[in-house]
């Protein structure tokens, strides 16, 4: 999987309930630490990226970046104050179906979050469970 849609799931757990559908989280400097465990690997995999947030407002549309297939299926299942549930159906190459369901809670300059995702195809399924932390850690340069 990219880390390009690991980066856009998390962001899209930003975005303020007043404006939009979402939960609220101050712009700036984020870190965002990811980690991923499957079954097929030895050991989780953990991975950590920077992300300047500029705007106080990601939405459910942010989701559906040019990098992700466009044939996906995107809904935000509940908004809780400061948590937020969504899930994610898309289609998989060769007839098959993958859904992840995410969830996030945010405190404006921290978040956490966990998700699972299950790809179904040619009977065979594959399964990934996903948990992330992130905090703002200052101003974007």
């Amino acid at each position: 999987m990219k880390n390009k849609m690991f980066a856009i799931a998390m962001l899209a757990t930003f975005a303020a309930p007043a404006l939009a559908d979402g939960i609220p989280v101050e712009p700036g400097l984020w870190s965002i630490t990811t980690t991923v465990n499957m079954p097929m690997m030895p050991a989780p995999q953990t991975m950590t990226v920077e992300e300047c947030m500029t705007d106080e407002i990601l939405d459910m549309e942010d989701m559906s970046d040019d990098d992700l297939d466009p044939n996906c299926d995107y809904a935000l299942d509940q908004l809780d104050g400061n948590t937020m549930a969504w899930s994610i159906d898309c289609p998989v190459e060769g007839g098959g179906q993958m859904h992840a369901e995410w969830t996030a809670t945010s405190n404006g300059d921290s978040v956490e979050g966990e998700g699972k995702m299950t790809m179904s195809m040619q009977g065979q399924t594959m399964n990934m469970d996903m948990s992330w932390v992130g905090e703002r850690i200052g101003a974007c340069d």
